[in-house]
């Protein structure tokens, strides 16, 4: 791991495969993760949860998009990935991360540890 400290990680994540496959990253990496399907899973995640780092997909189902969750909780390091181009995703604020999809581990690492810095 390269961050000094475990970090605790929202991963948000429609794809129940890149879910599964990005918390076993990430928890291997010695993060602790809390992972959810959708925006709205995340939003009520946040009411009583703290995380270090918000990591969330652009494009999901229900009522909170991925870019609506990110601009709500700007506030803590947040990580965006997407199959599209970062250009295409002109609200991404200064200082918020993006992985473009497909990613591997050492990209995912590399890119967390970039915003939690």
């Amino acid at each position: 791991m390269a961050t000094d400290r475990p970090l605790v990680v929202l991963l948000v994540e429609d794809d129940a495969a890149i879910r599964e496959i990005t918390s076993m990253i990430l928890e291997g990496a010695g993060h602790e993760v809390h992972a959810v399907p959708n925006g709205d899973a995340a939003e009520k995640w946040l009411e009583t949860g703290k995380a270090d780092v918000l990591f969330t997909d652009v494009r999901m189902p229900g009522r909170v998009t991925g870019e609506a969750l990110a601009q709500r909780h700007a506030d803590m390091p947040v990580l965006v990935t997407s199959g599209e181009a970062r250009e295409q995703h002109g609200w991404l604020k200064e200082g918020m991360g993006y992985l473009p999809k497909p990613y591997d581990r050492r990209a995912l690492l590399a890119a967390l540890e970039q915003v939690a810095a």
